[in-house]
């Protein structure tokens, strides 16, 4: 009994020892508690202002968020210049492991990888940068493989300082599966940077503009003028780490630039560009040209180019040679002598001059010549043949007494405008007004000499003429947005309401067509439409040699408008040369006659019911394919009755050829079977890559047009994943 009592006595004592160290754990994590919910109190409350300064010490505060350079866009919305990221990505060969057992492991890894998949890595580069041949890829990563380099260039013959992967190329890049974790290890790294890109290459490159590559600053163009629209406003944050994640907030938002929208249209210079080397390619001897289209109602420049040559066939934008040079126009000059006289009433048409057999020694003994040997030509005839002897004698006559009045006439065409063509650096225009006249001053200013414009002054008088005789100002921009919202316009400018008197301009749209028709510019017409403007063939002064002295050169033009009867266009082609014979009409207006040909020939878009045979019933060329789309697009075209099965049709996709030879549809039903190639050949490719992909190949294509050839033979057995190549061609 007492052994039961002191057994309980123990008992209870081990209780009471437990109860108490749990009650004193119990009352330790009571106070603890809270002191925690004092201190966060206290921080909370009583020191929060005091941390949250020690926050913002510790927190990198004022990095600059860069504002995205606005675009700068065709008249159609089409790029021409915008940022970009570019990208450079290395492979890696060696293993990075640092213990010999790991790093022998994950080179064996490495090796095995290059060794099995090689073939197939290049032929999926070969896809994304078709620039390379499969054969030079492998080459190339056979020579890094060997080195067991840690970073060797993607791309052959690519510099390890240049970023030659576009935004589209390297996302189709990391879609591949060699970025994927089973072959991890291939990339050693992707690098990329921001940079300026213009995806028309070289066109029209001067007026875009360019930037310099090692800072954020236009050179010139455009990229220049609107700079400070472009550019945008940069914003400034601080950078938070979430979740081990850091990034970046805005604690003053950046404002991206603004896209500017040009007039350019993107075929319309293309066009230009072309016409103008096809010239200077024809001529050894031309050393640079000009090409400007303008729009005749709104002074909106179409196309814009200036070429230099740089080598044999070789031909580069070095300068904006259209606005920032100035030039003796020639005879294109000839036609705003006309304009004054005949607005002066100092001259009519039917006035008729001695043009001296083609040698005048009139002016204090100076020579003055006509390419031809000219006896008596009226004033038509005297542009139509660009007569320099009638010219000169019909303005001095006029003018001789008080000269100073015909460069008032000229002032009062508006010519002498300078335009500022929403381009930094602009030439003005240099037609002396002072009061020095001498013997030879006036005859030769009124054929072109002693005056110096810029070639776009010329168009600008030019297509005034085509415009009624309203000049309005070049104009390369027309609004400026952010975000679809228009921040600044440029409207019409107009220079001159009226140039001249209505019936003058009459007349000169005559004397321009004639020149065209019977002159000097015949090979700037067309049989499609009327043309009508003026050659120009100035001898260009070699400095301290003058004219005479050293190699003889010339800047030779034409300026036009087309058609002559409701002008839409108008358009200067000038070209210079050094050494040897050149002429306005030879050089200059074949490449105009290119010029309007083209742009004439795009535009003109007839209706096709025009085109419609009532006698001769069209049949369209079916390729082989799915007959079960063939027949629904035959039967909208109401060629049913055309149509005859020569077997079986269902209501799905049927796979099969057409022979129309026999002037109805025969449809010939094939069937194929699941374990063997199909033969896609004549295909086009939407069909062919569907029916390939439906039977579980993995298809790729090169070419344009129907399936020429295809890499696996057709009814060969094949196995699922098959890669197959198909080679397209129109």
């Amino acid at each position: 009994m007492s052994e039961m009592t002191d057994k309980d006595a123990s008992r209870k004592q081990e209780k009471k020892s437990v109860s108490r160290k749990y009650m004193s754990l119990f009352l330790l994590m009571s106070v603890w508690g809270i002191l925690i919910v004092v201190k966060m109190a206290l921080v909370m409350f009583g020191e929060r202002q005091y941390w949250n300064d020690v926050s913002k010490s510790m927190t990198p505060v004022n990095r600059v968020i860069d504002a995205r350079r606005g675009n700068i866009l065709s008249d159609d919305g089409l790029l021409l210049a915008s940022s970009m990221k570019q990208y450079r990505v290395f492979l890696d060969f060696k293993t990075a492991e640092k213990t010999q057992d790991r790093a022998k492991k994950d080179q064996n890894r490495k090796d095995t990888l290059f060794t099995k998949h090689l073939a197939e890595f290049a032929r999926q580069m070969h896809e994304i940068f078709p620039g390379y041949s499969v054969q030079e890829l492998v080459s190339h990563y056979e020579k890094g493989f060997a080195s067991k380099s840690h970073s060797w260039i993607l791309l052959p013959n690519s510099s390890r300082n240049s970023f030659p992967i576009t935004y589209n190329q390297y996302k189709s890049l990391v879609k591949t599966v060699w970025l994927k974790p089973k072959y991890e290890g291939w990339f050693y790294s992707a690098e990329s940077k921001i940079s300026r890109q213009k995806p028309f290459g070289t066109l029209a490159a001067r007026t875009i503009g360019s930037m310099y590559e090692s800072k954020d600053s236009a050179r010139n163009g455009l990229e220049l003028s609107f700079d400070s629209l472009l550019r945008g406003v940069p914003g400034r944050g601080h950078q938070e780490k979430v979740q081990n994640v850091t990034r970046l907030v805005a604690d003053i938002p950046q404002i991206d630039g603004c896209d500017v929208h040009t007039t350019l249209n993107v075929d319309m210079q293309d066009i230009a560009e072309v016409a103008l080397k096809n010239v200077m390619n024809s001529h050894s001897t031309a050393v640079s040209g000009i090409v400007v289209l303008m729009e005749v109602a709104t002074g909106d420049i179409k196309a814009i180019a200036s070429l230099t040559k740089t080598g044999p066939g070789e031909f580069n934008e070095i300068q904006n040679n259209a606005v920032k040079e100035i030039f003796e126009p020639g005879s294109t000059f000839k036609t705003v002598s006309m304009m004054v006289a005949l607005d002066d009433g100092k001259i009519s048409l039917t006035d008729s001059v001695y043009c001296e057999k083609g040698v005048y020694y009139g002016y204090g003994g100076a020579r003055m010549t006509d390419s031809h040997s000219y006896e008596w030509l009226d004033v038509p005839h005297i542009i139509a043949y660009s007569s320099n002897i009638g010219t000169s004698k019909l303005i001095h006559a006029a003018y001789k007494e008080h000269p100073e009045e015909f460069v008032d006439g000229i002032y009062r065409t508006g010519i002498n405008t300078h335009f500022g063509m929403q381009l930094t650096g602009t030439a003005a225009p240099v037609i002396r007004r002072d009061g020095y006249w001498d013997a030879t001053r006036l005859p030769w200013m009124s054929t072109g000499y002693n005056t110096q414009l810029p070639v776009i002054n010329t168009l600008a008088f030019y297509n005034g003429i085509a415009n009624n005789g309203c000049m309005v100002a070049p104009r390369l921009v027309t609004k400026v947005t952010r975000e679809g919202e228009v921040v600044q316009e440029f409207p019409v400018e107009v220079v001159r309401r009226h140039m001249c008197k209505d019936e003058t301009i009459v007349k000169l749209k005559s004397m321009l067509e004639l020149v065209v028709t019977e002159g000097t510019g015949k090979s700037a017409a067309s049989k499609y439409f009327t043309a009508a403007g003026k050659t120009g063939t100035a001898q260009t002064s070699q400095g301290s040699a003058g004219y005479k002295n050293g190699v003889r050169g010339y800047m030779v033009s034409f300026c036009g408008f087309f058609p002559a009867d409701n002008p839409q266009y108008s358009c200067i082609v000038s070209v210079r040369n050094e050494g040897g014979s050149a002429g306005g009409g030879t050089w200059a207006a074949p490449a105009f006659h290119e010029i309007s040909e083209k742009i004439m020939a795009s535009r003109n878009l007839r209706d096709v019911k025009e085109a419609y045979d009532s006698v001769h019933q069209f049949i369209p060329k079916v390729l082989p394919g799915d007959l079960a789309k063939a027949s629904t697009v035959l039967k909208g075209l109401g060629k049913k009755n055309l149509m005859r099965r020569a077997d079986r049709m269902v209501a799905d996709s049927v796979w099969g050829s057409v022979d129309s030879d026999s002037g109805r549809y025969v449809m010939k039903y094939v069937e194929y079977a699941d374990n063997l190639v199909p033969d896609v050949r004549g295909m086009g490719a939407s069909d062919a890559i569907y029916l390939l992909e439906k039977m579980g190949f993995r298809v790729s294509i090169e070419g344009v047009g129907k399936v020429k050839s295809q890499s696996l033979q057709r009814n060969t057995r094949f196995r699922h994943g098959d890669r197959i190549q198909l080679t397209l061609s129109m």
